[in-house]
């Protein structure tokens, strides 16, 4: 058996070790950090790495130690007097911790846990801001895991939402994930970013009327490119009334997320009016590929546009497209709705009814007696999803969208249409330029 170099901890306070840990075992050291960092979470406090202790015939580690970041005491300063302005203790002796040593079959077993703490603890929200919850998000398990679900579809918020509902239970948020995604395709783009603009360049050469702008960061690296054809631009001179826009994923080696502009011709059939490949969903980008749009479109702005209800997005509508009525797509807030209130249609039978019958409200005035009526019977006013929802019912309520013509689209169904388009053509390996070239093939 492996002798230890360094002593486990024997202090009086080993008196206080909870049992309920101990035993516990993980597959790796990291399994067992995030174990520890998750419970303090959801406590009230930080965690640090503490003490290790390694074989002396291999010098490999075989034990380790995480504590409470207020473990230990900070030495004071030599010449410290009364004078000296007062600062918040951050290390106070405290004593929690949880121990780890690696067993015959290279698993991390639970060997000591002390629960107790001698300082207040902080609310789940507060304790946010210690390190420890702060760089999950730059983990390297979690960075895998992140781009395994972008890889399989998902968005930053999805991936967000998940990540915190899981074993995690973290505070990643939807900026941290994307800023992780932008930083992989940055990393790995390569080349691609030159050899687009080389495509894109010489079809513009070939047709005039083609249009195209790529943004570039600080370095002169590819973060985005937006294109046109002649067919989409004269298309959307006759239809671009109505305009839906989305974002897709999985379409790309570097899961740049694909943004086309869609509408519908004459004959009720799915047309396009441009589309592009996005470093990311902040405000900035989409501010940038609006202006770029708009300016492609001969600044005609569009007299109705459809989307989700990301923020940044919304945002970004706002500052480039301030005239044009900017709807929310019915298929995304019918999810949103069950995702928000499914325990209030679980208790109440009549919910649904009672909501159809405020939604569908003739006239403004009406809508607003109803939704009181209905959130006074549900008890919902404190629904910070609901609240949020009715503070934008000019996005998406019918009462109050009426006049707009939409040429028969709420959703975002023509969006998903086009993406239809691609199936066999590109996938979650396809490089940039082959994923421009097939496009031309698709349409």
């Amino acid at each position: 058996m492996d002798a230890v170099v360094a002593e486990t901890n024997t202090d009086s306070t080993e008196c206080s070790v909870t049992k309920s840990y101990v035993s516990l075992v993980f597959e790796s050291v990291d399994e067992a950090y995030w174990f520890y960092n998750s419970y303090a979470l959801n406590l009230g406090f930080g965690i640090k790495k503490g003490s290790t202790s390694k074989s002396f015939t291999s010098g490999d580690v075989i034990a380790r130690r995480f504590e409470c970041n207020k473990s230990g005491l900070k030495p004071s300063k030599e010449g410290e007097g009364s004078s000296t302005r007062a600062h918040r203790l951050t290390r106070v002796n405290c004593k929690a911790k949880l121990d780890i040593r690696k067993n015959k079959e290279d698993k991390w077993v639970v060997t000591g846990f002390i629960q107790e703490h001698n300082h207040e603890l902080d609310t789940p929200s507060k304790a946010k801001r210690h390190r420890s919850h702060n760089v999950l998000h730059k983990d390297k398990e979690v960075k895998k895991l992140m781009d395994q679900l972008y890889s399989a579809g998902m968005g930053p918020a999805k991936i967000a939402k998940i990540l915190n509902e899981t074993n995690f239970n973290s505070s990643i948020s939807a900026t941290q994930v994307s800023a992780h995604l932008s930083e992989h395709r940055k990393n790995n783009i390569g080349n691609e970013g030159a050899s687009v603009f080389a495509y894109l360049k010489k079809q513009q050469e070939l047709d005039p009327n083609f249009y195209f702008d790529i943004e570039l960061d600080s370095n002169l690296v590819l973060r985005s490119f937006f294109w046109a054809d002649a067919r989409s631009r004269n298309d959307f001179l006759t239809f671009g009334d109505v305009v839906v826009f989305d974002v897709t994923y999985k379409t790309n080696k570097f899961m740049m997320p694909f943004a086309p502009f869609t509408g519908v011709n004459h004959h009720r059939q799915s047309i396009l009016f441009g589309c592009a490949l996005l470093a990311d969903e902040t405000e900035e980008t989409f501010h940038w590929l609006f202006h770029q749009w708009l300016k492609c479109m001969f600044d005609k702005a569009p007299k109705v546009i459809i989307t989700d209800m990301d923020g940044a997005m919304y945002n970004a509508i706002k500052r480039v497209f301030p005239q044009t009525r900017h709807r929310f797509c019915s298929w995304h807030i019918g999810k949103h709705l069950i995702e928000h209130v499914f325990e209030i249609r679980d208790i109440h039978g009549d919910f649904k009814k009672d909501y159809y019958e405020w939604y569908n409200s003739k006239d403004v005035s009406t809508c607003e007696v109803r939704w009181k009526i209905f959130t006074q019977k549900y008890n919902i006013e404190n629904s910070s999803w609901l609240s949020k929802m009715w503070a934008r019912r000019q996005h998406w309520v019918p009462a109050y969208l009426k006049g707009y013509f939409v040429a028969g689209m709420t959703s975002s169904g023509r969006s998903e249409s086009i993406n239809a388009f691609f199936d066999g053509f590109v996938n979650s390996k396809t490089q940039l330029l082959e994923f421009i070239t097939q496009y031309e093939k698709a349409l």
